[in-house]
């Protein structure tokens, strides 16, 4: 813990009076403590224009009657996105708003009396205690801008969601009807979308015209699929193991396979939509191209990045991107133990997937990722832990270049060492083939 960030918090606060407040959907739950921190009393007002702007001042006002309002300070529990609109609105009213975080609220919930019990008052005491303790964050207001490209970044990762959650009931339904298909056929391509509007069961491919089809699929996949992939449908559909459908049977599952194909292609199209909307707002950043400059990060992922980091001015050292991720390391220690090290996944998700990607990509062409992937490969193979364990020098070299206002560029020296290393993985790898057979 960065205890000086801490006593800088608790300096910002000391001698005010803090109102905690538990967000809630339809009335919100606030504690007052004086500025001796001993608690005053707990109120309620409701979440509409009239609690925002009447009720919460009046008690408020009966409360602390002859103290000064300039000298209060709000805590809110970051709940869902319960508490944004109160949040925004205190801000503007011109009250400092301090964000604590709900993972604090459940660990501190035993402090009082020993217990776990969760209620609304409670937690409203333990906002305002958490506060002045200096666990909390302060409220920040973005640009428009920055708000706009947070925003088309969570719809476009919701999108993904929707596109792989239609693509998973297509694949079940085949998987149940006619299995064999996706030995032969790819789901998530164009001839197998083509293929399945109108034949998605085993009989329909027995008696198929196979030239006039194999042709439009061949034109659909650049020639990758043909007539030799309809024959080889047909062989599987003579021994297929899947459910026989007929009559009303078949008409659903048409319905049910024409659904899915028509969601999946409405999602893809407004997918598509946002990622040209996102890409065109991030594209007059100067740290757009930096980040492009890295080989293997697309102009979709440097924007993603960009958009879930907000503001990349705003961060000191690359670990603060790191623990915004949730990829920081847990470290425990005491006296001469040292447990192992591991994970926190206390963080953004999107953005710990954005640099799981971004790694996969740069880990193939850019040399100080691709060094540190291939040193963990030779000392302990394991690919997704290899690529996790990429992410601080990816992040390193980002805000360095960033920092230095200039894109990457490749070292000779680096360039050697990897493909040294790459040398070294290749005879790692014969040595493996042949061990077996020396045996």
């Amino acid at each position: 813990m960065d205890y000086k960030i801490l006593e800088t918090k608790r300096k910002a606060i000391a001698e005010k009076i803090i109102v905690g407040i538990d967000p809630g959907k339809e009335k919100h739950q606030a504690a007052v403590l004086n500025r001796a921190g001993i608690h005053q009393k707990t109120f309620t007002f409701q979440v509409n224009p009239q609690g925002y702007r009447v009720i919460l001042w009046k008690k408020l006002d009966k409360i602390i009657a002859h103290e000064d309002f300039k000298d209060v300070v709000f805590a809110l529990e970051t709940s869902c996105n319960l508490w944004q609109t109160l949040a925004q609105f205190l801000h503007y009213s011109g009250y400092p708003v301090l964000l604590v975080s709900p993972l604090t609220t459940h660990y501190s919930r035993s402090f009082l009396d020993h217990d776990f019990s969760h209620t609304d008052p409670k937690d409203a005491l333990l906002m305002a205690s958490n506060a002045r303790s200096g666990y909390f964050d302060f409220y920040q207001v973005y640009s428009a801008e920055i708000n706009a490209m947070h925003e088309l970044s969570l719809i476009y990762c919701k999108m993904r969601k929707t596109l792989q959650q239609q693509r998973a009931r297509l694949r079940a339904y085949i998987e149940y009807v006619f299995p064999e298909f996706l030995r032969v056929v790819k789901l998530d391509t164009e001839t197998a979308r083509y293929l399945l509007k109108d034949y998605f069961l085993a009989h329909h491919y027995l008696n198929l015209d196979v030239v006039s089809v194999g042709r439009k699929i061949a034109k659909i996949s650049q020639n990758q699929y043909g007539c030799q992939t309809l024959e080889e449908l047909q062989k599987a559909a003579k021994a297929s193991i899947g459910i026989i459908k007929s009559g009303p049977e078949i008409l659903a599952g048409q319905l049910a396979i024409e659904s899915w194909l028509a969601m999946e292609a409405q999602a893809k199209q407004q997918q598509q939509k946002v990622k040209a909307a996102l890409i065109e707002l991030v594209g007059d950043m100067p740290e757009f191209e930096i980040i492009k400059s890295l080989k293997g990060v697309s102009d979709l992922l440097a924007a993603l990045f960009i958009a879930e980091t907000r503001d990349l001015a705003l961060y000191n050292h690359w670990k603060q991107i790191e623990k915004l991720a949730g990829l920081n390391l847990r470290l425990i220690q005491s006296g001469k133990y040292v447990g192992r090290k591991r994970i926190s996944h206390i963080g953004n998700r999107r953005l710990s997937w954005i640099l799981y990607w971004m790694c996969e990509q740069t880990s193939r062409s850019v040399p100080e990722i691709r060094i540190k992937y291939l040193k963990r490969q030779l000392h302990r193979p394991c690919y997704r832990k290899s690529l996790i364990a990429c992410v601080p020098v990816l992040l390193k070299l980002i805000m360095l270049l960033v920092k230095e206002q200039r894109p990457y560029e490749f070292r000779d020296a680096k360039v050697a060492e990897m493909k040294r290393l790459e040398r070294e993985c290749e005879a790692k790898k014969a040595n493996k083939k042949k061990s077996p057979r020396t045996q």
